[in-house]
């Protein structure tokens, strides 16, 4: 044997004395540091590639040669769809029609996934990457692929006509499997439900036999798993998952009697339980402050920061058994373990390499909205937008104040329902229109709330935004109320209810922020809004069609004028009548009131005609293009800079496949 010595030296800051010491301790016959490695270089011929692995032991370079690796025997790893455009055929799945998202039952075969993208499915769950998530992640995404992809394999590039977009291993689309993010310190893999497309970032290992997925899935977040990742990659933290890298890992085989895929089941139900406050979510159920009891909203907000611990704490748990089977399947005990772990553990505290971090692709980075979980101004958002969501008829208040059980969570690889459990929905398992009979809240007509306390301040609209909060608040909350609406609004920093709704930089701000994923910001509640804040509309973008705005400007704008003006005729009669008998401070004082409601009602007549230009260009939205497009018409409206971004983008040209743009060219307002 020709043995080599090597120096590990990647945990010394100062390596030069490092590398001194250790090589003075060889020269005088000290015992070995763990920065000396005696190891025969032919050795590494065990591992694929021959890494310089020469810090970890004999026994973990053997396992490469005695152990079968994870592509094969039934097993495979691949990279999946590159659409080359993901604006224009990736969407959030909470912004596309819910009738044309695929889903189907955990008997359904990916063939007839695949004929349903023929039926009117348009839009596939989409893996595509995403944070460090062990067992469990939500797949917000979905991609265009009706007929089968057709769009998609047909995307030509004019100049060149070449394809743009790869879809690679297509054979393996709606197959269960799992997936992990594209890099990272730590491996982390998450189930793929049936019926789920994958792409190049967010990649795809799968197994024929189905029962051994649960088991892959234990085995890839396990200690062992990832220490081979990175003997075989040669480091540990900032490494690029490639299917290459994943397929040669050696993989133990588990006896029927082991119980880690029970384990990995009871690990991915946990992992998923912590994500069923969170709207964006196909497991919510209902807001963080509703799973828990208290008299107060801080009370509420301590008692959910100690669920979420035990959450945390049960899931590390289950994790510490799912690590003591993996590392006795694959023979590691004792001191191998111990400094397996000790191994990882230290590369746990290397950052990434800066020139990697800058350039995470855009579908690793994740957006957990405003605030963080356990932060109190975040949780009181989240109940406001329940209330409002309950009163567009979104969410079923019936399972905050009926005690209705929560449907229980599907398996790991079970299809993705279409809505989440906590949605307002028929027995088809689509949202409802209208709420259904004997229902505890009059839900808003047409998706249209209004921003009109009245003119005492007194009297709101019937469709006032803070009236329907009020009612929901109230339903959930009873005779405390005032007291908990008190709260809430010390919380968000506003004096009322009033200015955290007309204020875009507070409800509007932060919904935008909770329904912003790997980039994408698609609010589906849009506030419409006059020039000085004075009145307001909201609209609910899965109530949209082409008579909304007409029905908005009928129903709300024009009558708000009306009134507007027949106050403005009662002041100035009452000018009339007393300015020779009323003190001349009341004269000045109406004078000024006078002046104040005709500039309302110039900025009601703005607002009304701005709304009447998108009327008449015929605005006709069509859910498919997504959020952002079918907003930009309304960016004088919109307080939100993105809308008037994106108009001006129509206008010059882009994004000529939207029904928007070929809309607006038929129109002549396309430039070119």
């Amino acid at each position: 044997m020709n043995s080599a010595l090597f120096f590990r030296l990647v945990s010394h800051d100062d390596k030069e004395a490092a590398l001194a010491g250790a090589v003075a301790g060889v020269r005088e016959g000290r015992p070995a540091s763990g920065a000396v490695h005696s190891v025969d270089p032919a050795t590494f011929r065990q591992i694929p590639g021959a890494p310089f692995a020469y810090w970890v032991s004999e026994r973990v370079r053997r396992l490469f040669t005695e152990l079968p690796p994870f592509e094969g025997d039934g097993r495979a790893v691949r990279v999946g769809l590159q659409t080359s455009d993901d604006f224009r055929f990736v969407r959030t799945w909470w912004e596309v029609p819910p009738h044309k998202i695929l889903t189907g039952t955990p008997a359904t075969t990916p063939e007839e996934f695949r004929r349903m993208t023929f039926k009117g499915k348009r839009w596939v769950p989409f893996a595509k990457g995403g944070a460090y998530s062990p067992y469990y992640a939500d797949l917000h995404l979905v991609v265009s692929w009706e007929r089968d992809g057709e769009e998609i394999r047909h995307f030509i590039d004019p100049e060149t006509g070449r394809t743009f977009s790869r879809p690679q291993n297509t054979d393996f689309y709606f197959r269960p499997g799992l997936t992990w993010p594209l890099r990272g310190i730590r491996l982390s893999a998450q189930a793929v439900p049936k019926g789920s497309m994958f792409s190049v970032a967010g990649k795809l290992a799968t197994s024929a036999r189905i029962a051994e997925l649960p088991i892959l899935l234990g085995l890839m977040n396990s200690k062992p798993f990832d220490f081979m990742v990175g003997v075989f990659a040669g480091k540990v933290g900032g490494v690029q998952y490639e299917v290459g890298l994943i397929g040669r890992i050696p993989i133990p085989p588990a006896p029927s009697s082991e119980p880690l895929g029970e384990d990995v089941a009871e690990a991915w139900q946990i992992r998923s339980k912590t994500t069923c406050h969170d709207e964006r979510s196909h497991l919510f159920s209902l807001p963080a402050l509703f799973q828990v009891e208290g008299r107060t909203l801080d009370e509420r907000s301590a008692c959910w920061g100690m669920r979420v611990g035990a959450f945390e704490e049960t899931l590390l748990r289950w994790r510490r058994k799912i690590d003591d089977t993996a590392f006795r399947l694959y023979g590691l005990e004792g001191d191998e373990r111990r400094r397996i772990e000790d191994w990882l553990e230290s590369g746990a505290q290397v950052a990434m390499p800066e020139e990697m971090s800058e350039d995470l692709p855009e579908e690793e980075e994740d957006d957990e909205g405003p605030g963080a979980v356990g932060d109190k101004q975040h949780l009181a958002s989240e109940m406001l937008s329940y209330a409002i969501g309950c009163a567009l008829g979104r969410w079923d208040v019936r399972f905050a104040t009926e005690n209705i059980g929560v449907p229980a969570l599907t398996g790991p690889f079970d299809p993705i329902p279409v809505c989440s459990p906590g949605m307002l929905t028929g027995l088809d398992g689509l949202p409802l229109r209208e709420a259904p009979p004997r229902y505890p809240l009059r839900i808003a007509p047409d998706g249209i709330l209004v921003d009109d306390p009245g003119p005492d301040g007194k009297s709101p609209h019937q469709d006032d935004i803070v009236r329907h909060a009020r009612q929901v608040l109230e339903l959930l909350w009873g005779e405390r109320l005032e007291v908990i609406e008190r709260e809430a609004c010390d919380i968000l920093g506003v004096k009322d209810l009033r200015g955290y709704f007309r204020n875009p930089r507070g409800f509007f701000e932060d919904h935008i922020k909770r329904y912003k994923k790997s980039k994408r910001a698609a609010p589906i509640y849009w506030l419409l809004q006059s020039g000085k804040r004075s009145f307001g509309l909201w609209l609910y973008y899965h109530r949209l069609d082409k008579d909304t705005l007409f029905k908005a400007i009928q129903h709300y704008v024009q009558p708000k004028i009306r009134g507007e003006m027949a106050r403005l005729r009662e002041m100035t009669a009452q000018l009339e009548a007393g300015k020779n008998t009323l003190p001349r401070r009341e004269v000045t004082s109406l004078e000024k009131a006078i002046d104040r409601q005709q500039d309302l009602l110039t900025e009601l007549t703005v607002f009304r005609d701005a709304l009447q230009r998108v009327v008449d260009i015929g605005y006709d939205p069509d859910l498919d293009d997504g959020v952002i497009l079918n907003v930009a018409p309304l960016h004088q409206v919109v307080p939100w800079k993105e809308a008037k971004k994106f108009w001006d983008e129509l206008c010059a040209g882009k994004y000529p496949w939207s029904t928007i743009s070929r809309h607006l060219k038929d129109k002549g307002l396309v430039s070119r």
